[in-house]
């Protein structure tokens, strides 16, 4: 049994007549166990990686001054006047400084780092969080798919919370810290608090980040552990971590920003910028204490995680081209290749960008889009960091001679005024490159200059239009970078002629550009500004669409990216972001407003009209490689998307959420809480009487499970026909049949004959809801015989609470019906022992075992099961009495129609109950009912998929394949207790109620395993 118990309880007081009050405390959503912690012991070890102290002590991992300042100073004559387009805007300075006033990203209704659209924690928080990229079922850093190993996850527990309290408390910190008048009087007091804050701030991060390190790293005899073989052999280890921390980080911290910690004063040396500068740096220096593969705003902002990315085969297979400063060779970049005009010349520019494309997530500083697609750059840069057209197509040809087939060239490069210079038509067209153009796809970035292009571009005959983009900045708040070029009114002409889709707008998205965190080349990390570092984003991107897709062309690939784009500014593609921003996650996913079809076999496609597979009682034991495949079309070309089967089929465990709320809601709302036992509480009246010859008429209410729709009777209603002498009935109605044809005294309530909550002959409870009938006769004295049939219809649909209006909850899904016909044999074995056995056999039309399917996972044409059931009642000493039933089902095989799933292999499926009753527990009126019970069990059996999917990823060739689904998983057992008593001389009642899973290898821990509460009721 698992051993976490979580439990879930509920106390009522029900009063009936003139007055009616409740008090509770707790309710059906009680049921939700109010602990969340998942893993307890998740940083229990820290993975160590070889953290250095004299790295942080360097200071390389502070914002350096020259990367906010100008870089780019390209000499004046025309045959280089082309430059990289990072560097000629300060982010920290005038109408674009990112950190003050209301496009502060550190404070402010808009800001990134906190409130409601901050990329660190909130609503969007990479760290935390309903989309967190970084733990819960996506967690790409813990769990099965964690890349550092363990169940370690760096950005769970303690560092997520310090970022959700940190942000917010450095906004009130530097909004007072900038209000303050150094002149006036009481501008030291004002000081001295802002330091005594920011030592607050400073304290929490030494207690949350020097000890991941302590707890990490033994340490050597200079206090530090640089082999990184995490031995814990150290009794020093907090303390040794404290003085690196303190002496190491945030005495450089201070250092560096002339802050000293016994002169409150010294913090009036700080402005604006200077003050933002250091809260990053501090966010910066922080992650980088610790040695963990960087979270960075961007990720928040264009929907992308590296769970994603191993999704998408993280960009293997493709091969991109990057025109741009050369890179050091020693970088674990997947580096082919790299020739140019000069070596390194010490710029981190080309190191910049090709490490957010394919930077490795390994634990150390960044994390690349795409990290296993494969790079060659060629640097056509001089030591005046300028290059020329010539250089540029040069740089071209030997990218296409390293590699014909190479996917994607990056150009972060341009010309200062223009967002697309009219000298890449020449580049383009030239003979020696545009035979190699037609798949290549071009990314370019706009540039810097904070202009609208207005010229147009004379494009006639040049090979490359589909297969360009060109990538403006957003800030971290999604608005257009105050630096970024814009495609404006520009087109791409054909012999003067702005044909559709050929505006420069028409082939422009965005990404973020402002103070992206990048590799500095250097073995460390620094922030930049520009489109230079948009685009590689986008190219990285478009290596995730190819190497899911191998087949696209590179127009196809660069529509899917328009195409996804998240829409900005007006409506549908503007003069400003042109498609919108950059969206990773859509680029992955079918597009909303295009129909979905698949293969029924090679020559067939079907739309998919609504898809889904609601086993409500039967597990499917889905293997990872079990999923089914839809497909898109692209142009003239598709995409295929592989749905796994665990988000298509949605199974209610024997003591889930909602039903332990249902048990619940059940307990305290409708059970009569007598010590009868019974839900019916049958209201029976003598209609006719002639002799032995009688006709009774019976009502009573229904199942408070069922749902009931427009025309559906809200009670249970019946007629009984009997002759006392001969002992022949009929027995007729609209209800629950299970109750009515089962010939067992022990087993009155509703939740006994369910399949979900009940062992009590399942397989007719399939049935049960509609009409009924059964008949019945004495064959001897002490043998019984009957016979019947019951049905049930429900409608999976939702009721508008004010209109009235029905609507389905899963589109393309038929209603549920079903028949079933019972033969009973009873037989009274003496006075005390009777024992019983019953056949079912169970038609169902739409569904399996209560089961049902959408669209290509249709259940329509349903199954036939064949069930027999055993049953005994005994009185025994001491006032108890004891029932028992068991039941074994076998469906038959079948096809459905008009559905990818056959039943292949003929489910084999289970259910008992033991019930026990005690009279006079603890006086002589009350009573205890005792069950344990195993609900429907399928212990063999499996379901066929049969449709097309791509078996060739390079060609997207399409073959038909078959799955085979198991079916059943862990058995379900559960233990319930009733107990209730007449109270007030038999003005009221107290009922107890409780329901235990008991269930081996509960796979759902937040699930309640005890359900339980007390319910009152009195009438005056």
């Amino acid at each position: 049994m698992n051993n976490r118990l979580k439990h879930s309880t509920a106390m009522f007081v029900v009063a009936s007549a003139a007055l009616s009050l409740a008090t509770a405390a707790g309710s059906a959503q009680d049921t939700v166990a109010t602990s969340n912690d998942i893993n307890e012991t998740l940083l229990e070890r820290f993975d160590a990686r070889g953290w250095n102290h004299q790295r942080v002590q360097s200071g390389r991992f502070h914002i350096p001054e020259d990367a906010f300042t100008l870089r780019f100073d390209p000499r004046q004559s025309e045959a280089r006047s082309i430059g990289a387009m990072y560097g000629d805007i300060n982010p920290f300075y005038g109408d674009i400084n990112p950190f003050y006033g209301d496009i502060n990203p550190f404070y402010g209704d808009i800001s990134p780092f906190w409130g409601d659209i901050n990329p660190f924690w909130g609503d969007i928080n990479p760290f935390g969080g309903d989309i967190n990229p970084f733990y819960g079922d996506i967690n790409p850093f813990w769990g099965d798919i964690n890349p550092f190993g363990g169940d370690i996850n760096p950005f769970y527990q303690d560092i997520s919370p310090f970022w959700r309290d940190v942000g917010p408390l450095w906004g009130d910190i530097n909004a007072f810290w900038g209000d303050i008048n150094p002149f006036e009087d009481d501008a030291p007091a004002q000081y001295g608090q802002v330091l005594n804050d920011l030592t607050q701030v400073l304290d929490q991060a030494e207690a949350v980040f020097g000890e991941l390190v302590a707890d990490a790293w033994d340490w050597d005899e200079d206090g530090f552990d640089l082999d990184g073989d995490g031995d814990d052999d150290d009794d020093g280890d907090s303390e040794k971590a404290a003085n690196a921390f303190r002496d190491g980080f945030l005495r450089t911290l201070f250092e560096r920003y002339g802050i000293d910690p016994d002169n409150p004063e010294s913090l009036s040396e700080l402005d604006a910028r200077a003050r933002s500068e250091f809260f990053l740096d501090f966010y910066d220096g922080l992650m980088s204490f610790v040695e963990v593969d960087r979270v960075d705003h961007w990720m928040a902002t264009v929907n992308w995680s590296p769970r994603l990315a191993q999704q998408a085969n993280e960009g293997k297979g493709v091969y991109i081209g990057v025109v741009d400063f050369s890179l050091p060779h020693e970088l674990n970049f997947h580096l082919q290749d790299a020739l140019g005009l000069e070596d390194y010349l010490d710029v981190n520019h080309g190191v910049a960008v090709a490490g957010l494309m394919v930077d490795e997530h390994d634990g150390e500083l960044g994390m690349g889009m795409a990290q296993d697609a494969k790079v060659t750059v060629y640097n056509p840069f001089d030591d005046s960091h300028s290059t020329s057209w010539r250089d540029v197509r040069d740089g071209l040809r030997y990218l296409y001679e390293k590699r014909e087939d190479t996917h994607i060239i990056n150009m972060s490069l341009g010309v200062s005024g223009w967002t697309l210079h009219g000298n890449w038509a020449s580049i383009f067209s030239h003979r020696r490159v545009r035979q190699h153009t037609e798949n290549t796809l071009f990314v370019l970035a706009a540039g810097n200059d904070g202009l609208a292009q207005t010229a147009d571009i004379d494009w006639t005959n040049v090979p490359v239009l589909d297969n360009l983009l060109v990538v403006g900045s957003v800030s971290p708040s999604g608005e257009i970078s105050s630096f970024s070029n814009t495609p404006g009114t520009a087109c791409l002409t054909t012999n003067g002629t702005c044909e559709a889709g050929n505006r420069l707008m028409d082939r422009f998205l965005v990404a973020p550009g402002e103070l992206i965190l990048v590799n500095d080349g250097e073995g460390g990390l620094t922030r930049m500004s520009g489109t230079s570092f948009s685009a590689p984003l986008v190219t990285g991107a478009a290596a995730l669409v190819m190497s899911r897709w191998e087949w696209l062309e590179a127009s196809d690939v660069a529509d899917v990216l328009l195409w996804s784009a998240h829409d900005l500014g007006e409506e549908g593609v503007d003069e400003v972001y042109g498609w919108g921003l950059l969206d990773v996650d859509a680029s992955l996913s079918p597009f909303r407003d295009q129909s979905l079809y698949y293969y029924v076999d090679k020559d067939q496609a079907e739309a998919v009209d609504g898809m889904a597979l609601v086993l409500d009682h039967v597990d499917v034991k889905a293997d990872e490689d079990n999923s089914v495949a839809v497909f898109q079309r692209l142009n003239d070309t598709f995409r295929d998307f592989e749905i796994p089967l665990s988000q298509l089929t949605q199974q209610s465990g024997p003591l889930d959420e909602a039903d332990a709320a249902g048990n619940l809601a059940e307990r305290v709302y409708t059970w009569d809480g007598n010590t009868s036992f019974r839900d019916t509480g049958d209201m029976s009246r003598l209609m006719s009487q002639r002799g032995n010859f009688r006709i009774h008429a019976l009502m009573s209410r229904s199942d408070p499970r069922d749902v009931h729709t427009d025309g559906a009777l809200p009670f249970q209603a019946g007629l009984v026909i009997e002759d006392t002498e001969s002992g022949r009935q009929l027995r007729f109605g609209a209800g629950e049949g299970a109750l009515a044809l089962n010939s067992q005294s022990g087993f009155g309530m509703f939740s006994d004959h369910r399949p979900e909550t009940g062992g009590v002959n399942p397989i007719l409870g399939f049935a049960s809801g509609g009409a009924y009938a059964m008949a019945g006769l004495s064959i001897s004295d002490s043998t019984r015989v009957s016979f019947g049939f019951s049905s049930g219809q429900s409608e999976r649909v939702w009721t508008n609470p004010f209109t009235g209006e029905e609507n389905d909850l899963i589109p393309g899904m038929d209603d549920y019906r079903s028949l079933a016909f019972v033969t009973d044999i009873r037989h009274q074995l003496n006075d005390a022992v009777s024992l019983n056995a019953t056949y079912t056999r169970l038609d169902e039309a739409t569904g399996l075992l209560g089961g049902q399917g959408a669209g290509m996972l249709s259940l329509s044409g349903g199954a036939t099961t064949n069930a027999v059931t055993f049953g005994a009642d005994a009185d025994l000493p001491a006032a108890l009495t004891l029932s028992a039933s068991a039941t074994v089902s076998h469906t038959a095989e079948t096809r459905f129609d008009g559905s990818a799933l056959a039943l292949t292999d003929a489910p084999i499926a289970t259910a008992f109950q033991i019930t026990a009753r005690r009279d006079g527990v603890l006086g002589s009126s009350d009573a205890l009912r005792f069950s344990l019970i195993q609900p429907l069990h399928v212990e063999t059996g499996s379901l066929q998929y049969t449709a097309g999917r791509v078996t060739d990823r390079e060609t997207g060739g399409i073959g038909i394949t078959t799955q085979t689904w198991q079916l059943g998983g862990e058995r379900p057992l559960q233990a319930e207790m009733l107990y209730a008593t007449p109270l007030l001389d038999g003005a009221g009642n107290l009922s107890l109620f409780g329901r235990l899973d008991l269930s081996e290898g509960r796979e759902v821990i937040q699930d309640p395993a005890l359900v339980s509460g007390a319910r009152f009721h009195f009438t005056f």
